[in-house]
């Protein structure tokens, strides 16, 4: 649920009582739309705490009251105006002036339509103030990242919000020797039981990359993380297996998950979890032909929820440990890659998932999307933000483009 403050301004002029009972249907009009939990409070008391402020223009006049209120707010101004009453026009003045200060927002005019459009603002405010309390778990470190350990935590802090947690790999297998063996089994075989097929990977094989999920969500949970990646490729010669069903698991659980260390890809599907509330796919580009806009990107693990089916298999580079092989139904994507040499770029295009691979040289799930627009393909070719992309189910260009243009604005970017 999202938690929404409501916070009536209303004109000094006319009939109080009416005033009133226009703020509470406005209110209540509000208050029903789906995944909202919203407290109507008075400007001039102390504010609950809240994912989003929706401010109500309520009438001409409200300049000199609604302004010091923004001044305060830690947020972006979201103003829903009365169409009425110059609540509009004074809704207008005062965002001009927010802006000029520096602070962005958007202004929703209760005409035909607003809850919708409300309704989609709500979710794009939410995810950045979320994005400001969480924390990344980072397990290991690549041999090539865009800047420097301490540059890269104070940039995705100063840029997204969100504090990295670095850990040495060790924490991570301690954590995975201490787990119970029985616990493990028990996940291992609700893994095995769902799956379509198993080819590779025995029943051993199975216990360890489940005693891996249950490692790495023990480190999560102790270290009251949001989202983790891990340099899982330094788990294989220690333990002989890997870490794509625990990455996967925890992707299903809600908490993003990212392989290889790879910040950028795991603050990327930690973005898209806050903006849609749904799983991302974690993969490499293999084939991207700009002519036609097809692209197939695959990778070993992948959220179970997001598939119709999956098939047990090894990790396809080392021939150990789990991989998993997921069918996906057709339908509406969106692919998602963060970077930049300051981490403020943000590439995403619309796509239709045509269909899975199961080719046996390249990573166990394989994905064939065609662009809506082949110049896009080509972008990546010419001018790409890195390997990893991420791919979601749905069109969500429209929302990830309105979160650049009010938190990149925000951020001083």
């Amino acid at each position: 649920m999202i938690k929404v403050n409501v916070v009536p301004f209303t004109s000094l002029r006319g009939n109080r009582e009416a005033t009133q009972d226009r703020v509470l249907q406005l209110f209540g009009e509000i208050e029903v739309l789906p995944g909202l939990e919203c407290t109507l409070v008075d400007p001039n008391e102390k504010q609950p705490e809240a994912d989003v402020t929706v401010l109500l223009a309520m009438g001409g006049g409200i300049e000199p009251r609604m302004l010091p209120f923004i001044e305060c707010m830690d947020e972006p101004a979201l103003i829903l105006a009365r169409p009425a009453g110059n609540a509009l026009a004074a809704a207008l003045d005062v965002l001009a002036i927010a802006n000029g200060a520096g602070r962005p927002g958007r202004i929703v005019q209760a005409t035909e339509g607003w809850q919708d459009e409300l309704s989609e603002l709500i979710a794009v405010f939410a995810a950045g103030a979320r994005l400001k309390g969480r924390h990344i778990g980072v397990i290991g470190t690549r041999a090539i990242e865009v800047m420097d350990v301490l540059r890269l935590t104070i940039q995705v802090r100063k840029v997204w919000g969100p504090r990295l947690v670095h850990m040495e790999m060790q924490e991570l297998i301690d954590g995975i020797r201490s787990v119970d063996p029985a616990q493990a089994r028990q996940r291992a075989e609700e893994f095995g039981r769902g799956a379509s097929r198993i080819v590779e990977p025995d029943q051993e094989t199975l216990v360890g990359a489940a005693q891996i999920y249950l490692g790495l969500r023990r480190v999560v949970e102790s270290r009251r993380l949001n989202a983790v990646t891990v340099k899982c490729f330094d788990l294989i010669p220690v333990l002989a297996n890997t870490g794509c069903y625990a990455l996967a698991r925890l992707n299903e659980e809600g908490i993003p998950a990212g392989c290889e260390a790879d910040v950028l890809s795991t603050l990327g599907m930690l973005f898209i979890r806050e903006l849609t509330g749904l799983p991302s796919f974690m993969a490499n580009p293999v084939v991207i032909d700009p002519g036609s806009g097809m692209i197939t990107l695959a990778h070993c693990t992948i959220a179970r929820n997001m598939a119709t089916s999956y098939i047990i298999r090894s990790h396809l580079e080392s021939g150990l440990g789990v991989g998993i092989q997921a069918d996906l139904s057709p339908g509406p994507v969106t692919i998602v890659r963060l970077g930049g040499g300051r981490l403020d770029q943000v590439f995403a295009a619309r796509g239709d998932l045509s269909g899975c691979g199961f080719r046996d040289d390249m990573c166990r799930t394989q994905l064939m999307i065609k662009l809506s627009d082949p110049e896009t393909a080509r972008s990546i070719l010419s001018r790409p933000l890195g390997n990893h992309h991420l791919v979601v189910a749905g069109d969500w260009l429209k929302r990830i483009r309105e979160f650049q243009s009010i938190f990149m604005r925000a951020d001083g970017v």
